[in-house]
């Protein structure tokens, strides 16, 4: 007997179903696209040529953001595959690593599809095709097919670039993996990079090989190019990343004390990484050190390592952490290492991103008193915590402050604010709030403009009304 089916009796096969509800739905793209791969010619007529004749204008057919919707859909891995390397022409530059992220989540069955297009193609593909499967192999961490990526290549009497073996990398899970990839590359007569290197050390590290990283950055010489500090602070970052924090300490003091070389002495970046790393692990204390640490070695903090550490604190919320957090903003406001305006606004921000929407308010104010001037992005943090927890009025009345006092938050800061005040019916402050956005300028997505053209119509503020709906339709309004 044959095999059982499991579909309900008069059910349609599944095609048959799609291109019935694509029809139905009017997609006049997709319907016809499901033919085209259905078609018995496709067989003796390539695939590519099918599409082109059908869809002259593949872009215009299906735009680039509709194909991580459309490529489960297909009637199977290998056709949107296939169809996805016709979507997007051989030529550079690849998609964006978003996009690339996307269609690799999207793509079924990834490591059967590319081995299984890769043995059917009767020819070499196009260089940026072999460009593209890497990247998508690199997104959805699929090393094995990333190597069968380069592996066809070289038997196809292509030299795969750097680009290309950088792309492997950066999926490699392990020593063994980053062998293969320099294996292939020797094959090719491609030396290995400082940049490529950084990759597969921060890759080694990061899965726990350290024995392995170490050992890949001692054969620099034998590739024309010496390890340096950005090398040596890759391994540093991975070996945090993957929570050992006493071989990273080690490393450092190696770099500190002129061992690993004089370029090779550990910078702001360096100790900013093993900050990182102790907040995350709430080792406040450890993490504060770092500070005297790198200050005795004439390295000056910089905004980013002074978040680090202000953001490690807040996420703390311990009273005691939170003035520790006032001391090292006072301490390097006084030593004349940061301005005292970029050292309290990042303390603003830390403690809104944090939920202590009371303590930065009270700094907000004494910023203000003491003129202090406040950041955009520091104004703009404040109001989003107060829409996170949907203190609508509150909100309302933060954007004002920021305003009297000069500073001009970020359009979705207004857009929050907007769309909170229209959702709880407070028509006065929608209203006014919505005349100081357009006296300014400032543009607000659709969906916004909609809800406030709503409740203003209900509360017979047509003219209002009318001007907002104008703007939302403007092609210059910017969506959020």
């Amino acid at each position: 007997a044959g095999p059982t089916s499991l579909r309900r009796p008069n059910q349609m096969p599944p095609r048959l179903t799609l291109l019935r509800r694509l029809s139905t739905h009017g997609d006049r793209n997709l319907a016809t696209l499901l033919a085209v791969l259905r078609s018995p010619e496709a067989s003796s007529t390539p695939l590519p040529r099918a599409l082109s004749r059908a869809f002259p204008s593949p872009s215009d057919a299906f735009p680039l953001h509709t194909l991580p919707d459309l490529l489960p859909r297909l009637p199977s891995p290998l056709l949107s595959l296939r169809f996805l390397l016709w979507r997007l022409p051989p030529s550079p530059p690849l998609p964006s690593p978003h996009t690339l992220s996307s269609l690799a989540a999207s793509l079924p069955d990834l490591p059967s599809a590319v081995p299984l297009l890769l043995s059917s193609s009767p020819h070499p593909l196009p260089l940026p095709h072999y460009a593209l499967l890497l990247g998508i192999s690199t997104h959805a961490g699929l090393f094995p097919v990333s190597l069968a990526v380069l592996r066809h290549m070289r038997s196809s009497g292509l030299a795969p670039d750097v680009a290309c073996f950088h792309s492997a990398l950066r999926a490699a899970r392990s020593h063994c993996d980053v062998s293969a990839v320099l294996d292939i590359m020797s094959r090719s007569g491609v030396n290995p990079t400082v940049p490529l290197i950084v990759t597969a050390v921060h890759r080694l590290a990061y899965r726990g090989d350290f024995e392995g990283a170490r050992c890949l950055i001692d054969k620099m010489p034998e590739f024309g190019c010496a390890a340096n500090l950005v090398v040596y602070t890759a391994m540093l970052d991975g070996m945090l990343a993957f929570g050992h924090v006493d071989a990273a300490v080690g490393l450092l003091e190696e770099m500190e004390g002129g061992r690993l070389g004089a370029g090779c002495v550990p910078n702001v970046v360096s100790y900013t990484c093993l900050a990182k790393c102790l907040c995350r692990k709430g080792r406040m204390v450890e993490a504060l050190s770092v500070l005297d640490r790198m200050v005795a070695r004439g390295v000056m903090p910089n905004r980013v390592f002074v978040r680090t550490l202000i953001d490690g604190f807040c996420a703390a919320r311990g009273a005691g952490l939170i003035s520790k957090a006032y001391d090292v903003v006072e301490r390097l406001v006084v030593d004349g290492t940061l301005s005292s305006g970029q050292c309290y606004n990042v303390l603003l921000v830390g403690l809104s991103v944090a939920g202590m929407t009371r303590e930065a308010e009270g700094l907000a104010q004494r910023m203000m008193k003491a003129g202090v001037q406040l950041s955009p992005l520091a104004g703009s943090a404040m109001a989003r915590e107060l829409c996170q927890r949907k203190m609508w009025l509150h909100a309302c009345c933060w954007l004002r402050l920021m305003d009297d006092n000069g500073v001009l938050c970020d359009s979705d800061a207004y857009a929050g604010v907007l769309l909170g005040l229209c959702q709880e019916g407070h028509v006065l402050e929608a209203s006014a709030l919505a005349r100081k956005v357009m006296d300014r300028g400032i543009r607000i997505d659709a969906s916004c403009a909609d809800c406030l053209v709503e409740l203003l119509k209900q509360h017979g503020d047509e003219e209002l009304a009318s001007h907002v709906l104008g703007l939302s339709r403007s092609p210059e309004v910017m969506s959020l």
